[in-house]
């Protein structure tokens, strides 16, 4: 059975953070408002957390990220 969590690998956590800033999002928050999703996901997202794999993608995809390539492999 697998997981609906995904989260992203540790060696891209500096490249998710700097689409945040390159998309203009000042704070987790406005990328949160933006998505239409909580805060606390977002910051799961930028701190390697499990996130449900619908958020996790649609976060990838405001953010320009292949979801794919920066996922971790369990």
């Amino acid at each position: 059975m697998s997981s609906r969590s995904l989260r992203v690998a540790s060696e891209y956590l500096e490249k998710v953070k700097s689409a945040v800033k390159n998309n203009k999002f000042p704070s987790q928050k406005a990328l949160a408002l933006e998505l239409g999703i909580a805060r606390s996901t977002v910051s799961n997202f930028l701190n390697g957390k499990p996130v449900d794999f619908l958020n996790f993608t649609e976060i990838c995809k405001q953010l320009g990220l292949d979801w794919q390539g920066i996922t971790q492999i369990p």
